[in-house]
């Protein structure tokens, strides 16, 4: 149990297994910490253990008791004591310490425990260490659904971007690009298939000036697998996994008998769609997979699709659209290779 959180100036604290800090990551804390400055939440939360001796005099310079020292877990950072004059010992946040450093707003809480919990609390962060990072799809639809709506969960995603996809991403949210966001966002129902969402290429592909089609594709994805395959059942669309949908992609059962072959060995044999245990269910799928007479569409389809479509965008442009009129507005959007070439 916490012993109590306060306020300390970064200065105090001592780091007993200090690493080498990466100038990469260093940098995109400090943009996590200039984002959460911009809405107004700028503040780092670490753990340190203090030993009986030194907790008596931490509560000696609060002038506080131990019960009074308690009692501010779960305060504000406002209402949080300021402790000098005291070093503590950090269980981690070396990266973050020396991100926020480098930006004034910061201020640092941290949170005490005894120094008789280290060993179980090392064990706990040591654990916790090892989760994968967060996928471009799972902050792409954070960062949707609390744009306008949740500042501070919207500055920490747009942080733990790279540079280049925050960039992106402020493009791909502007008010003339919304049609696009929409289709995206279509794909929500879909958590494996938003896990294979790069948002890397986006500005090639508003580059490119084939919304239209860019709109479409995301469509047919959302529609072949929520509509033909799920059949609209969102349970099993919460069901999809990445590594099946990684297996079908870009077969063509119905055209192809050894894409067919494939898919009903594999989902006889359980591999398919392993989250998806009702036996009604699995048929369903392997009959509705099975009856497509399509490439099976995903984002990696889509990605290996933009490579050609890119090239024939591109030579349009160069060779066929005598000018394509450019609008640097962040509300209304360039006229698109098609609008020009149909004269809408």
């Amino acid at each position: 149990m916490s012993l109590g959180t306060v306020r300390v100036p970064l200065d105090s604290l001592e780091f007993p297994h200090r690493r080498q800090i990466s100038f990469r990551v260093r940098e995109r804390l400090g943009r996590v910490f200039r984002n959460l400055s911009k809405a107004g939440a700028t503040e780092v939360r670490i753990p340190c253990t203090v030993e009986e001796g030194k907790f008596g005099q931490i509560l000696a310079r609060l002038g506080l008791s131990a019960d009074q020292l308690r009692g501010t877990r779960g305060k504000g950072q406002k209402d949080l004591p300021l402790l000098t004059g005291v070093r503590l010992s950090c269980l981690y946040g070396d990266y973050l310490v020396a991100a926020a450093k480098g930006n004034k707003e910061t201020s640092l809480i941290v949170h005490l425990f005894s120094a008789d919990l280290l060993d179980p609390l090392l064990e706990l962060i040591s654990a916790i260490s090892h989760e994968p990072q967060q996928s471009d799809g799972e902050l792409y639809q954070k960062i949707v659904e609390s744009y306008r709506r949740d500042e501070v969960t919207y500055a920490l995603c747009m942080g733990s971007l790279t540079g280049p996809k925050e960039r992106n991403m402020k493009m791909l949210l502007r008010p003339k690009n919304l049609p696009m966001v929409e289709a995206l966002n279509s794909l929500f129902d879909i958590p494996a298939m938003m896990e294979q969402l790069r948002l890397g290429n986006i500005h090639k592909w508003l580059a490119l000036h084939i919304d239209e089609q860019i709109i479409n594709y995301q469509n047919h994805i959302s529609v072949v697998w929520k509509e033909e395959i799920c059949q609209g059942k969102k349970t099993i669309m919460q069901s999809l996994d990445i590594d099946s949908i990684r297996i079908v992609q870009f077969r063509m059962p119905t055209v192809c008998s050894g894409d067919a072959d494939t898919i009903k060995r594999l989902f006889d044999n359980g591999t398919l769609f392993p989250r998806v245990t009702e036996s009604s269910d699995r048929d369903m799928l392997r009959r509705n997979v099975l009856s497509l007479d399509m490439v099976i569409p995903s984002f990696e389809t889509f990605q290996e699709n933009m490579h050609y479509v890119g090239l024939a965008a591109k030579i349009l442009i160069r060779h066929v659209v005598d000018e394509l009129p450019l609008c640097k507005s962040s509300r209304k959007r360039s006229p698109t290779i098609f609008e020009v070439l149909s004269g809408s």
